[in-house]
């Protein structure tokens, strides 16, 4: 009897043994993985009874920690990349190898989906742009960069789409970013339209001095008279030479980062009438009316007034050429907000909508002919702009067809280079 109690005893010591030693640690070990699987932070990892158990809880515990640091630094990598992506001023979308959507900014999403793009969606679907689809589906076929310039809503983009990879090389994906070259083609065209009309305007005239020449020197039995014709017809090109090149000069030193202005108070009604006084003969001579209109308010204001002058005067020039005989044209000065406004009106014969936006550039005229035959160079108004933008304003035009048009100069009383209001 004593025998079998003693042997009962033994067994139930040693199960007790081995459930302390090698069961009750795995179940706390496989506690601890549901834990961690479920994403819970378990209360220890301390497993007591085995001591190979109790390393692996301690490794659970490392690995765990080491986890959640990579999880923390990949969430704030993510949220730089996304700010990253989101401060870029180009458009981008990230595809994989099946053209899925992986990522898009929002400058993408608002150019050319007009909405957020769901991850997952095809790019095609996302777009239903065939142009940029067929440009990362290139790349992806050819693993290679593929380029391309695209048009949308009168804005250009320069397309570029690269192709991603993983460490052993296999083609994972693509990356498209679209930037923003309008204003380059813009600058490009200004340029080119520079130098064309440039080289038209150099051309004519010595084209003509040339023809003269020649008559001169090999047509021994001109006449006084002819001569004189001939002598005044070159006297006149070589004077629009002149004032071709003074104008181009003017506005290289206007563009000039070193032009520094001349600032000092300006009382804006005796300005005004100062100018309208120099033009007092040419006005007559034309049977205009020029009238000079302020607003009883005006501040004295920080300007440059022999640029100033300059404006004035291109404006006034304009207005007499194409104002009919007997006209008016109104030189005027008001205020609006922090701004003084300064404007000459005539009642020419105006200026079409579509070229309004473009008539202070270099060298546009809306009437080519008869610009030239009045001698007008075409910077005239190019340096009028830039002479506003110098004072810290700019320059507009409004203009009825058959009634006139008046050009405004908006410029700032208390200007930005120091030089504050007079009282």
């Amino acid at each position: 009897m004593w025998w079998c109690i003693a042997a009962a005893l033994l067994v139930l010591a040693a199960v007790l043994y081995v459930r302390g030693k090698w069961v009750l640690p795995w179940r706390e070990l496989h506690r601890l993985v549901v834990h961690i699987a479920r994403g819970e932070q378990p209360a220890t990892f301390l497993v007591s009874g085995n001591p190979h158990a109790w390393r692996i809880g301690v490794a659970l515990e490392d690995m765990l920690t080491r986890e959640r640091t990579l999880q923390r630094d990949l969430g704030e990598a993510r949220v730089e990349i996304r700010g990253i992506f989101a401060a870029l001023r180009d458009a981008v979308v990230v595809v994989d190898a099946e053209q899925r959507v992986r990522f898009s900014n929002s400058v993408f999403e608002q150019l050319f989906a007009g909405r957020e793009i769901p991850a997952g969606a095809t790019l095609l679907d996302a777009l239903r742009d065939a142009d940029i689809a067929e440009a990362v589906q290139k790349t992806l076929r050819e693993g290679a960069v593929s380029s391309l310039d695209i048009t949308r809503d009168d804005k250009t983009f320069a397309l570029s789409a690269v192709p991603m990879q993983d460490n052993r090389g296999a083609l994972t994906g693509a990356i498209a970013i679209l930037h923003d070259i309008t204003e380059l083609k813009q600058t490009d065209r200004i340029r080119r339209d520079f130098v064309a009309n440039l080289s038209h305007e150099l051309r004519t005239p010595l084209s003509i001095f040339r023809g003269n020449l020649e008559t001169l020197i090999d047509d021994e039995e001109l006449s006084d008279e002819e001569r004189r014709y001939i002598y005044a017809v070159m006297q006149r090109h070589a004077n629009r030479l002149i004032r071709l090149l003074q104008d181009l000069l003017t506005l290289s030193r206007l563009e000039s980062s070193e032009t520094r202005l001349e600032l000092k108070p300006i009382d804006v009604d005796a300005f005004l009438r100062r100018v309208a006084r120099d033009w007092s003969d040419r006005i007559q001579q034309k049977r205009l009316l020029l009238r000079v209109q302020t607003a009883s308010n005006l501040p004295h204001f920080a300007g440059d007034e022999f640029r100033l002058e300059q404006v004035l005067h291109n404006l006034l020039d304009n207005a007499t050429n194409y104002s009919p005989v007997a006209g008016e044209i109104v030189l005027g000065a008001e205020i609006r907000g922090d701004r003084i406004v300064l404007s000459v009106r005539d009642e020419g014969p105006g200026i079409p909508p579509a070229d309004l936006p473009r008539i202070f550039e270099r060298f546009y005229r809306v009437d080519k002919a008869r610009s030239r035959d009045l001698g007008s160079t075409g910077l005239g108004l190019s340096i009028v702009k830039h002479i506003a933008q110098l004072h810290g304003g700019d320059v507009h035009a409004e203009s009825d067809l058959g009634k006139g048009t008046t050009v405004a100069l908006s410029l700032p009383v208390e200007h930005s280079r120091g030089v504050t209001k007079f009282t």
